[in-house]
């Protein structure tokens, strides 16, 4: 057996749900389904129990129970969400729940330290969705019916493996690999090696698909992998999954076929004392307090709005290196942008079109001229240089802000940064512990392709 097969066999092992795990969340699955069952409501038609445990595909420190609560499909979409919502705060109201949200809202709790997610769902024959979560029943059925013990272990292999580089959770904050698609993936190549292996060499546009794929429905997928859904050929997995999460899967499957090792399948929570050391100066922070809502609602309006941000100090020449945003999704939030330079340089360089171009070489020179301080031919382009004003990214990131606030009405995160922030540079004062949690989050992003 090789190192690589000795590596995989011994975490496969390890990371067997224990027997006491299987029995705690055992009772407690039972106990919520009566309470579900106790909800009396001729238009629930069935409730199933969904997710990595009703698959045998959990693990055992990072498990969800998810109930499906079947509604008769003649329930208009109103009905629906008020009837889920009813259910689930009916079935874990010993358990203070709250509303999450992703095509619609569904109800959450913590029962004993478990997650119990209570979704309601139209039932409704295949490829007749109503809603989103209306595959789930079907994609329970599937892998119940496909997976053996062996893909169920690899399954669970790949989990802790893409858990242990940041690329697992369907979730918005992280936008990598969902429980799903890794069982998905196990399926089509049958190990977690093969899967490794296929990732390692991955090409633009890829396709995974457990049966022959239909081109047409292909060809207008646009994503960097694009992974059909075995219960509905119309659906792209793939399209949830960032880029940058894709990336990182490949060169950690590269470095781990290369030199297999155990560090692979642990989440690293050391600190990077030196990287920040070396970065600090250029990190520009925005710390600001949040009003409590959803998490996938408070992480969609973070990204949105740190997109912004970022593109508009890159329109103002502001070389935008790499941002990130982080909430204990309570209180608190950051932006932070990681500039090339905290302050522009004195001077910058317009290049304008060939001279060729007649009429966009005028529109360049008469746009140009009053602030040009010269003008010169390169080549066969023409050149402007000019004065840059010498705001520093701190001031120009304020000013953004501001502008944002006065344009309109407040709402999500401009109601949030209405209320007051803090905008400093990282180097400019002593980092609270909740600051340097963020920036240590930001460089252990992506750190295992230097240190593994």
């Amino acid at each position: 057996m090789n190192s690589t097969e000795n590596a995989i066999q011994k975490i496969s092992a390890s990371s067997a749900p224990s027997k006491s795990g299987q029995k705690k969340l055992a009772k407690i699955s039972n106990d919520i389904k009566n309470e579900i069952l106790n909800f009396k409501d001729k238009r629930i038609l069935k409730v199933i129990l969904g997710g990595s445990f009703a698959k045998g595909t959990w693990l055992d420190n990072d498990t969800d129970i998810d109930f499906f609560v079947m509604i008769e499909q003649t329930v208009d979409r109103k009905e629906f969400e008020e009837l889920g919502k009813k259910v689930g705060f009916h079935a874990l109201k010993k358990y203070k729940p709250y509303l999450r949200y992703s095509e619609h809202p569904y109800v959450e709790g913590k029962v004993d330290g478990i997650r119990v997610n209570i979704v309601p769902c139209y039932k409704v024959e295949k490829n007749r969705w109503k809603s989103a979560a209306d595959r789930s029943p079907y994609h329970t059925d599937f892998m119940q019916n496909m997976l053996n013990e062996f893909l169920k272990s690899q399954v669970r292999v790949l989990k802790l493996f893409l858990k242990s580089i940041g690329t697992y959770g369907s979730q918005i904050s992280i936008s990598g690999f969902s429980g799903y698609v890794t069982e998905v993936l196990i399926l089509k190549y049958g190990s977690f090696r093969n899967v490794l292996q296929i990732f390692s060499e991955l090409r633009p546009n890829y396709v995974v698909s457990i049966d022959t794929p239909d081109e047409k429905i292909i060809s207008k997928f646009k994503s960097p992998i694009i992974i059909i859904d075995p219960i509905d050929a119309n659906r792209n997995l793939g399209a949830a999954i960032s880029a940058e999460c894709v990336a990182k899967f490949v060169l950690a499957s590269r470095h781990f076929l290369n030199d297999p090792s155990f560090e692979f399948f642990k989440v690293s929570h050391k600190p990077y004392a030196k990287t920040t050391r070396q970065i600090k100066s250029n990190l520009l922070v925005v710390e600001f307090m949040i009003q409590r809502r959803s998490p996938d609602i408070l992480w969609g309006q973070l990204k949105r709005k740190l997109a912004s941000i970022s593109k508009q100090l890159e329109n103002a020449r502001f070389e935008i290196v790499k941002t990130f945003c982080f909430t204990d999704e309570q209180e608190r939030a950051v932006f932070i942008f990681m500039a090339e330079l905290a302050k522009l340089p004195k001077l910058t360089v317009n290049y304008g079109p060939e001279i060729f171009l007649g009429a966009e070489t005028d529109a360049f020179i008469k746009k140009r001229k009053s602030k040009s301080i010269m003008m010169y031919t390169k080549g066969m382009r023409i050149m402007s240089i000019e004065e840059t004003k010498k705001r520093p990214i701190k001031e120009h990131t304020s000013l953004i802000i501001e502008k944002d606030l006065k344009s309109g009405v407040k709402t999500g995160i401009a109601l949030d940064l209405s209320k007051g922030y803090s905008i400093y540079l990282a180097n400019e004062r002593v980092l609270n512990s909740f600051v340097s949690t963020a920036i240590n989050h930001m460089v252990r992003d992506g750190e295992f392709i230097r240190h593994r």
